[in-house]
Formats: structure tokens, C-alpha cells, sequence
């Protein structure tokens, strides 16, 4: 991988700090939610962007959600921080396994106090793929030798440190639990440390994030992952070099987020039964179903019921209004 790109980002980034306070603040808020929103979906949670802003700043329960994911979300937003302020302290201190087990108790803090910090006692498979990881015997071993690498590696690039800890951790799953988040968290603190930005996936990215590891993990293919890591580092630089020009923070991931029909009938103030029914005319299109057969919408369709509603205030009949949206 190589790093000359990102270094002289890094460099530009320089000029523009330090940022002022509302900036700072604009961009702990923006990161901490797209870090939070992004480690829930890679880890299998189905909570949206927006319904991740709404627990996370608004102390919002959403339904039909478990508390665990609810949980989840404010733990790794509890992480970040953690980092975010420990980067404000200048601190130059080595990396030690300690960071990750200190890490691995924030991230299951109300799940599994019991076992935050301890390697697990019993045999996992990677969690796509179904293929074997390392033995609990050999969990331990392999930790040590991760915490000794670390306090080694301080002279290479930060970003070549941060990717292969993530992988290290990924190829070893040593916690119970919680595993990825702590793995992404880690990245954080060593970029961030260097002064780079955090990591920023996207949601995008989920399958491409587990296949290249996969990949990495098991076929000794790391092309992908590496690209995969670079492009998520040059996206923080980028979010953090146009903050500092623009004295501004816009929105770091402005993807949609998928809605089920109940929660789009919250959203546009319609009933169910009338979603359904300009859906049954082609007004409306689904981009897909859950396991329980509730038809789910792309957030873009807000903007369609939007243009809807006008049109039908204009007396527009239903069948002009599927040709005037289709046009």
C-alpha cells in the first residue's frame, strides 16, 4: 500500500489546524454518529443512520429494535469519544494490548460486563464464511504477540499499523463478543494518535468489508482489503481538509437509509394502507422485503411522496401523478 497520497493530505491538514471550537465540535458529533452507524450495520444490526442519530443524541428508543442493538450504538459512540478526547491529551505513549482490552470493556459494557477484557474460553468461526479461527489455547499466544508487534511498529505508517492491527484482531477474534467494533476502535485510536482522521467506512461497504477480509484473513489476498482501508482513510482526510477550508462541517455520508413501511408512514404522515396502495399502482417502489414480509423503502422515496402530495393538491388524478413522477 502505498502511502504518498495520504501523507500529503496529512500534510495539507496541517495548514488548516487547529480547527475552531465549533468546528471541532460539528465534526465530534458528525464522526461519532457515522462511526456508530456504520459499526452497527457492518456488524449485523439493521438500525439506520437516522434511527442511530435519534438514540444517540436525542435518547430515543426506536421500536421494533432490541435493547441490545440500542446498546450497542451507545457503547461504540462511548468508544469513540474515549478516543477523541485521549487524541485532544498529546499523549505519545506506546500501543499495548491493554489499549484493546480497555477498548473491549467499553464495547460490551452492559452486554457482557462479566467477560469485558477476558479472551474467550471457546471455539468461534469467522462470521462470514463459517471458516475455523484460532483455538482458545492458542488465543492468548496470539495476543501477546500482537501487543509485543505493537509496541514494535512505531516507526512505520500509521495507516499500515492501523490496517494490519484490524486485521491481526479480525484473524484472531479473541473476545466473545464485540469483536469487530473493538477491531475498527483500534484503527481509530492509532490513526487518530497520528494525527489523521478516524477511518470513515461506509455502509455501503459491509460486503465488501467482510469478503476482503475474508479474503485477507484466509486466502493471503490482501488487495482488496488494502484498497478498501485507503479509500476509508482518504474519505476522513477529505471530510477534515474541506471542514477546516469551509470553517464548516457538512455531513460526512449522505447514502440512504432503508425504511420499513410502517416507519415510512411515520416519516410522510400517510397511512399504511395508502402506502400500499400507490405502491400496488407503481407510484411507489419497494427495493426489497424482510424475512417477515414487510415491504422495505430506500429513504429516496420520501422525496417521491413529497412531489406526490403536491401534485395531488393540484388536483392531479393518481394516474397523471405516475406520469408526471415518471417523466
Amino acid at each position: 500500500m502505498s502511502f504518498e497520497e495520504l501523507s500529503a493530505k496529512k500534510n495539507q491538514l496541517e495548514s488548516v489546524l487547529p480547527f475552531p471550537p465549533d468546528v471541532l465540535d460539528g465534526l465530534r458529533r458528525e464522526l461519532d454518529l457515522e462511526v456508530a452507524s456504520v459499526g452497527i450495520c457492518f456488524d449485523g444490526g439493521s438500525l439506520t443512520r437516522r434511527e442511530t442519530e435519534l438514540v444517540l443524541f436525542q435518547d430515543k428508543v426506536v421500536p421494533d429494535h432490541s435493547l441490545k442493538e440500542h446498546i450497542q450504538v451507545l457503547n461504540m459512540s462511548n468508544a469513540f469519544r474515549m478516543i477523541f478526547e485521549q487524541t485532544l491529551q498529546h499523549t505519545a505513549r506506546p500501543f499495548d494490548e491493554n489499549d484493546i482490552k480497555n477498548l473491549h470493556r467499553v464495547i460490551v459494557r452492559e452486554l457482557d460486563d462479566a467477560n469485558g477484557g477476558m479472551y474467550r474460553g471457546f471455539s468461534m468461526t469467522f462470521p462470514f464464511g463459517d471458516l475455523d479461527l484460532p483455538e482458545p489455547v492458542a488465543v492468548h499466544r496470539k495476543m501477546d504477540e500482537i501487543g509485543m508487534w505493537l509496541f514494535s511498529v512505531r516507526t512505520l505508517h500509521p495507516v499500515a499499523v492501523a490496517a494490519d492491527v484490524h486485521l491481526r484482531l479480525m484473524a484472531v477474534h479473541p473476545f466473545a463478543m464485540g469483536n469487530g467494533a473493538v477491531a475498527r476502535m483500534m484503527m481509530n485510536m492509532i490513526l487518530m494518535r497520528s494525527g489523521y482522521p478516524p477511518i470513515l467506512f461506509s455502509r455501503r461497504e459491509k460486503n465488501e468489508y467482510w469478503q476482503t477480509l475474508k479474503a485477507a484473513v484466509y486466502d493471503n489476498d490482501r488487495s482488496g482489503y488494502d484498497k478498501l482501508v485507503y479509500r476509508a482513510v482518504n474519505r476522513g482526510l477529505d471530510l477534515y481538509l474541506k471542514s477546516g477550508r469551509m470553517k464548516k462541517v457538512e455531513v460526512a455520508n449522505t447514502e440512504p437509509y432503508f425504511l420499513r413501511i410502517g416507519q415510512l408512514a411515520k416519516e410522510t404522515g400517510e397511512r399504511v394502507s395508502t402506502l400500499r396502495y400507490w405502491t400496488s399502482l407503481g407510484i411507489l417502489s419497494p427495493v426489497g422485503k424482510t424475512s417477515a414480509d414487510y415491504m422495505i423503502f430506500s429513504s429516496d422515496v420520501l422525496e417521491t411522496v413529497r412531489r406526490l402530495k403536491e401534485l395531488k393538491e393540484k388536483r392531479l388524478t393518481l394516474e397523471e401523478i405516475k406520469r408526471e413522477l415518471n417523466s
